[in-house]
């Protein structure tokens, strides 16, 4: 009895040195270790397979899974092919760049894809009930990205914020020195647009690119179609006046070079689809003025000038969407005309469609 305890106790021993030793090995790679067995139904652990309860990682050619396992699900890899169950994925090597292809086997039916030198575009299929995803890359995401090029089209108006009692009294000396009048300046709205080209935006990652603060440079363009015959004149000593012709385009535009800032909200950063949103501020120096005019008397007219428009241009801004579909918004917080000039008080806003995807 003694014996049979004292075998039972070096074999015991014996296992523990053998088990740690082997362990440590596979730390390193676990593919190399002898035999590892933790219980029947976890983990097997041998020089070519692993087994994970009903599944076998086997490593090696697909002719290494033979008779001997008879498992429903298994997974075999080498250097040229990856199988899992019933889909190989086979790569040929025997094709020259680029047209390097990956051959997808299921059963008999096979599929082969031509892979530029990005290889990450995707794909969905089934055959014989076996379905299969390639999905993109996910990019790294940077902390600071710059985007080239984007543009707004939209429609634009004034908010007449002029003193009511222009639109009490008749024309008085209360009148602005042109004479002219808040409700001689009335567009047409349907006809009065917006259009910006932004030349450059950058956006710096304030936190988990999901906060961003977003800044650029670009032309805000405003084109305001006129109602009444005004015309603008910059050597006219009022630059304005209601003029005596009827014409069929009468047009005020203006342009400016704008810096926007905003703090840009997207709740998912490693998806063109998801929702958008910024906010802030922006500031514009005018550097184009132009009267537009048509009419059966005087034919095509265009006449440059600042007209007494407001050099400088503070907005706040705004743009709303999802994915590629965005909306911006802006309202003028500076009057259209220079102080002093006129009582007349114009704030421009714009809400139109964003043509960027940043």
């Amino acid at each position: 009895m003694k014996k049979v305890k004292l075998l039972l106790l070096a074999m015991i021993c014996y296992g523990i040195v053998n088990a740690q030793s082997d362990s440590t090995v596979n730390k390193t790679n676990p593919l190399k270790a002898d035999t590892i067995v933790n219980s029947s139904d976890s983990v097997f652990i041998s020089a070519d397979t692993i087994t994970i309860g009903n599944m076998i990682i086997v490593k090696g050619q697909q002719n290494q899974v033979n008779s001997k396992i008879k498992k429903e699900t298994f997974f075999s890899t080498n250097k040229d092919s990856v199988q899992v169950g019933p889909v190989l994925i086979v790569t040929d090597k025997k094709a020259k760049k680029p047209d390097f292809k990956t051959i997808i086997k299921i059963g008999d039916a096979s599929y082969g894809r031509p892979l530029d030198s990005s290889a990450y575009s995707w794909y969905k299929g089934e055959f014989k009930k076996t379905k299969f995803e390639r999905v993109k890359e996910i990019k790294k995401l940077k902390n600071v990205s710059t985007n080239w090029f984007s543009f707004d089209l939209g429609y634009a108006n004034f908010h007449d914020k002029s003193p009511i009692i222009y639109y009490l009294l008749p024309p008085s000396g209360i009148m602005p020195p042109s004479g002219i009048g808040a409700d001689n300046l009335k567009l047409i709205n349907g006809k009065s647009s917006n259009f910006n080209l932004w030349i450059v935006q950058q956006k710096v990652n304030l936190y988990k690119n999901k906060i961003n603060l977003k800044y650029g440079v670009g032309f805000e363009m405003f084109n305001f179609r006129l109602e009444q015959p005004v015309s603008f004149r910059n050597d006219l000593p009022n630059k304005m006046i209601l003029d005596n012709i009827s014409f069929s385009k009468n047009k005020l535009f203006a342009k400016y070079l704008t810096v926007p800032f905003q703090l840009n909200f997207k709740s998912d950063p490693k998806s063109n689809k998801s929702f958008y949103m910024s906010a802030g501020m922006s500031a514009g120096y005018l550097v184009d003025a132009r009267n537009k005019q048509k009419s059966s008397e005087r034919g095509k007219q265009k006449y440059d000038g600042n007209f007494n428009l407001n050099n400088w241009r503070f907005a706040t801004i705004g743009e709303l969407g999802v994915g590629g579909i965005r909306l911006y918004g802006s309202y003028g917080l500076t009057n259209l005309f220079e102080k002093g000039f006129s009582r007349i008080e114009f704030h421009p806003y714009t809400i139109g469609l964003r043509f960027s995807n940043f």
